[in-house]
């Protein structure tokens, strides 16, 4: 079944790839997303119905001054006229993942016991995509159990640094050293 933001993603994803800037449309959906997520007021406000569209596309227009895309201006313009915008975050979700396939880049969660700050994952992604020679891109995820350390799963790849694993790996030498005696 496809879904309303999985056609307008898909929508957003060919006009990237015709005009040949997916990494610009990229930057630019995440710049937005990132901007309503952190205003929140804002995006409800774009989503009312009891504020017209022309009032609507003026703070579009301002949103998107800095944004040398002009489709991403006419895509939010869009939205608000199919009164789409309220799956905007699916639909910036959806592209996103699209457009990392176009890109060759690598999607993946990072388990932690606590939130990783951004320098800390960018050098763990820097080191994993040595490890399997493409780009990647990881969400940082809690995870309790792990007691401390990490654990990325990327595709069909899973790292395991975690204090859980290692303590379960020194469990297993003694256990074989025992039998072995």
């Amino acid at each position: 079944m496809d879904s309303v933001f999985s056609r307008y993603s898909n929508a957003l994803v060919s006009l990237a790839i015709e005009e040949k800037k997916p990494l610009e449309y990229k930057m630019a959906i995440n710049l937005l997303n990132d901007y309503f997520e952190n205003n929140s007021d804002v995006f409800s406000y774009l989503k009312s119905y009891f504020v017209s569209d022309e009032r609507k596309y003026e703070i579009i227009d301002c949103l998107c001054k800095d944004i040398d895309i002009k489709n991403i201006n006419s895509f939010l313009k869009l939205l608000i006229k199919k009164h789409r915008l309220i799956h905007f975050k699916k639909i910036a979700k959806e592209f996103n993942k699209s457009i990392n396939t176009v890109l060759g880049i690598a999607e993946g969660i990072i388990y932690s016991t606590t939130m990783m700050d951004k320098k800390e994952i960018e050098r763990i992604e820097t080191a994993i995509a040595k490890k399997i020679g493409q780009k990647v891109e990881l969400t940082n995820k809690i995870d309790e159990s792990l007691i401390g350390g990490f654990k990325v799963a990327i595709n069909d790849f899973v790292f395991d640094y975690s204090l859980k694993n290692k303590l379960e790996l020194l469990k297993n030498n003694l256990n074989e050293r025992r039998s072995a005696k």
